[in-house]
């Protein structure tokens, strides 16, 4: 009995030193006492390759193989729902990506009404008014809804102005010269009124499309931002759980195998073996 006693000391003495140390992740797999055949099968588990991860749950290899938290954000900043597709939750994925899409359709509606509301303001310009918008500035297109005419604007903007601030009548000759609407460019809505305000709104109407196209480019980067927080956020916890359920070795978090057989042997001393397989 004292030998098998001291073997059994022997391998609790082992076990003591190698399974505090590694305690991360310890794996005893006991091998009862029997015959030669039990040690030919100690020799090949111990011959056998590690895999990290090995003995996990499904769920678990999965949340193994998933992206970090930079990754998941990344895609979800390219794609919005790709990061939460890459971490399984599929429904996140569906809402940020329907979000994106609706997005863009409404960025491609918004421009198409712009522009199809700038060609009707463009048109009535041209007939009521005389004078064809897509060859003038910016700055003409407005004055064209504030303004009866060129000639109107030219004696009630322009010469009121350069007689109160010019004394010189050089000085006020040449700032009427720069300021005044040359008749390449003049306009008249005569006695079209209506069509005067009908300019006036489909200007407007054609202006406020364009803004929200720009605003629908906003809501798009905030899209983004949120998806890529959100999948951030879920790749983290899904990690979390991952290293708290000791899933194969981290970089710094050893792991450790402790495998052991005692069978009868020649005399009174039993043969054990014991090994300490260690994985960095």
């Amino acid at each position: 009995m004292a030998p098998r006693g001291a073997a059994f000391l022997l391998w609790a003495a082992l076990s003591s030193v190698c399974a505090p140390a590694f305690a991360s992740t310890l794996d005893l797999a006991p091998r009862p006492v029997g015959a030669d055949a039990r040690l030919a099968a100690l020799d090949a588990d111990l011959s056998t390759p590690v895999t990290p991860g090995a003995g996990l749950t499904q769920s678990e290899q999965g949340a193994k193989s998933m992206p970090g938290p930079g990754g998941a954000a990344l895609r979800s900043f390219l794609i919005p729902g790709w990061g939460q597709l890459a971490t399984g939750h599929k429904t996140q994925a569906a809402v940020f990506f329907g979000l994106e899409v609706a997005t863009w359709t409404s960025y491609a509606t918004f421009q198409h009404q712009g522009a199809l509301r700038r060609d009707s303001y463009f048109d009535t310009a041209r007939l009521f008014a005389g004078i064809d918008l897509a060859s003038v500035p910016e700055s003409y297109r407005k004055l064209l809804g504030q303004y009866r005419s060129s000639d109107v604007y030219n004696q009630y903007v322009v010469l009121r102005e350069a007689t109160y601030f010019y004394e010189d009548p050089a000085e006020r000759a040449q700032y009427i010269a720069s300021r005044s609407i040359p008749d390449a460019n003049a306009w008249s809505w005569g006695d079209s009124y209506d069509e005067f305000l009908r300019y006036k709104e489909q200007r407007r109407a054609s202006e406020q499309a364009f803004k929200n196209a720009q605003y629908t480019l906003g809501f798009a980067v905030i899209n983004r931002m949120v998806s890529a927080i959100a999948a951030a956020r879920t790749a983290s916890h899904h990690h979390a759980e991952s290293e708290a359920l000791g899933g194969g070795a981290q970089p710094g978090h050893p792991t450790a195998r402790l495998a052991w057989a005692v069978a009868p042997g020649a005399g009174l001393m039993p043969d054990a073996r014991v090994a300490c397989v260690v994985r960095f």
